[in-house]
């Protein structure tokens, strides 16, 4: 590897300034809500990128988080399709429902019409034999419907009248009662079925739509889980070394993952001093990045060239492995309380140097952590600012694109597509 020998021979002279104190910010731990607000905050206040030959590992990326949110949006499509049509099932079973009340209602009517024009004719009949006929013939005919002295033809007839009349209003009213309630019961049945025909058509249209979308969002899926094989074919085409440019701005998503950097560690020849693995600091440095919106990988190799591949005193001793606090005259480096809290404090510090207001993801590892704000937005800008050294950006970029190259023979043999990596906070809802 000439690049990662080239840049052995130049790890001499880099130190990193001295970091004036501030007051401590003292924070809770955040939800992954507001996790997501800051760094999505964070990328926003990014600068242009420049081409670079690690970009397919981040079109990947992106595609497969295009991917991820076309699968959930399959689901939900298909969930609200499901849904549709359950409700449009449903219409159409009210629709029945209401079908047959109406009919019932509609022969319940007829029913009560024709039953009240048959009581009017036979009672109607019967008031007229009751007056016209005399005979005891008549008055036996009628003693079911009427009681009453009929010892007296004459009394009889009239009284007999006068029942006869009684019975035929009684039964005429309820006659009529009955078919204005039929009516009434009509009425309310059609406005249910016109109720219910509008709302079976408004959930069939609604099914219609909806199952279009979810059309849409399978095809929208598919597209791009074939978006993903693309970018992955292209990576599996990638190979040789190609020099990263200094410009690439230090705020972003890490793009390798942490097999990258420790398989790269583990075939280079440094010779690490620390006793915890080398698998956990690229865990860390991938980790910590992501959650900030800083370039862990990068800052990995930048960590490797302080240290000399984790190797000085800082490292071992302070947990310090980008040299924070060790000004030229300094015994050693600020201390921090573990390894992965040194990690953070690196990234947390990178931060610093990137933006003019920084928010942060996690409390402050030590109050003192900060930079001139907003003053280093690329990687190239470090030089002589956060280290001495003339030519500290670009030795921290050889540094990076070897592991670059180291991944893009990864892939190119097929490894590392499905390594993990950790997951992004989800958004607010």
């Amino acid at each position: 590897m000439p690049a990662l020998a080239l840049v052995v021979g130049l790890l001499v002279g880099t130190m990193a300034p001295a970091v004036p104190p501030s007051a401590a910010q003292s924070r809770g731990e955040l939800s992954d809500a507001e996790k997501r607000a800051i760094l999505d905050d964070t990328l926003e206040r990014a600068p242009g990128s420049p081409a670079s030959p690690d970009d397919d590992f981040e079109r990947l990326r992106l595609a497969r988080v295009d991917r991820d949110s076309a699968a959930l949006a399959r689901m939900d499509a298909t969930v609200a399709a499901e849904a549709a049509n359950v409700q449009a099932f449903n219409a159409g079973l009210a629709l029945t429902t209401a079908t047959r009340t109406h009919t019932a209602a509609m022969i319940r009517s007829d029913h009560a019409t024709r039953e009240l024009a048959v009581e009017r004719s036979r009672l109607s009949e019967l008031t007229v034999r009751a007056y016209v006929t005399g005979g005891k013939s008549g008055m036996e005919e009628y003693q079911a419907y009427v009681s009453g002295d009929t010892t007296d033809q004459e009394g009889g007839r009239a009284l007999m009248f006068v029942h006869v009349l009684d019975r035929q209003q009684r039964v005429t009213d309820q006659a009529e009662r009955s078919r204005q309630q039929a009516g009434k019961d009509l009425g309310e049945a059609e406005s249910v079925l016109e109720l219910t025909e509008a709302f079976s058509e408004d959930r069939n249209h609604n099914a219609m739509v909806v199952g279009g979308e979810r059309i849409a969002a399978e095809e929208a899926h598919e597209a791009s889980i074939a978006a993903v094989g693309a970018a992955e074919a292209r990576l599996r085409r990638r190979r040789g070394f190609a020099l990263v440019p200094e410009s690439v701005p230090l705020i972003g998503i890490p793009r390798l993952n942490a097999e990258d950097l420790a398989g790269w560690f583990r075939q280079s020849p440094f010779r690490p001093r620390i006793s915890t693995p080398v698998e956990d600091f690229a865990r860390w440095f991938i980790e910590e990045g992501q959650a900030e919106g800083i370039r862990g990988d990068i800052a990995f190799a930048q960590a490797i060239l302080e240290t000399g591949g984790f190797a000085n005193d800082d490292s071992v001793y302070a947990n310090n492995y980008s040299g924070i606090g060790h000004c030229d005259t300094c015994a050693s480096g600020w201390r921090f309380p573990s390894p992965q809290m040194g990690v953070r404090a690196q990234i947390q510090l990178l931060k610093s140097y990137a933006l003019v207001s920084p928010r942060y993801v996690y409390p402050k590892v030590d109050s003192r952590l900060r930079g001139p704000a907003g003053c280093c937005p690329t990687w190239g800008h470090l030089t002589t600012v956060w280290a001495t050294d003339p030519t500290y950006g670009p030795k921290v970029m050889l540094l990076y694109s070897d592991i670059v190259a180291y991944a893009l023979s990864r892939r190119a043999a097929g490894q590392g597509f499905d390594d993990p990596r950790p997951p992004l906070p989800l958004p607010a809802a």
